[in-house]
């Protein structure tokens, strides 16, 4: 069945998961993708057909643009994770809730990759957050 994408919600921690901040104006998301390389386990013996098996799983990037605002004391912290050097892996943790009827939601650690603007002379401000994943994300 079909689920609405309307009311889904993202918000960030800096304290390892122990309290979250909702993220305002958010206007759409990308949540993380799941990739597994493959290890080629092809021998003289396997009759000329290549064989696999799984590797290690990457849980790629989330991406959230948001009506921006400048002064958003939420934006801005989002913002500052972006150009903070040398984070360490798993303080910020990143949720984001779906609206359906279970209260589906994942939970990851991530690092602020990217924050980008868009300043068009006849539309709002808007901006882009990019966070990769580290490590897995926890569905529930």
């Amino acid at each position: 069945m079909a689920e609405q994408a309307y009311g889904i919600t993202f918000s960030y921690s800096t304290d390892s998961g122990s309290s979250f901040t909702a993220l305002g104006e958010l206007t759409d998301i990308t949540p993380p993708s799941i990739s597994k390389e493959t290890i080629e386990t092809t021998n003289h013996g396997s009759s000329g057909i290549r064989s696999y098996i799984g590797g290690l799983v990457d849980f790629g990037e989330a991406s959230i643009t948001v009506n921006y605002d400048p002064d958003g004391t939420e934006h801005n912290a989002i913002r500052d994770l972006a150009k903070t050097a040398n984070d360490t892996a798993g303080t910020n943790q990143f949720k984001i809730a779906y609206s359906d009827a279970g209260s589906s939601t994942e939970v990851f650690a991530g690092i602020v990759t990217g924050f980008e603007q868009e300043t068009p002379m006849d539309d709002k401000l808007s901006a882009t957050f990019t966070i990769k994943v580290t490590g897995s994300v926890t569905y529930a």
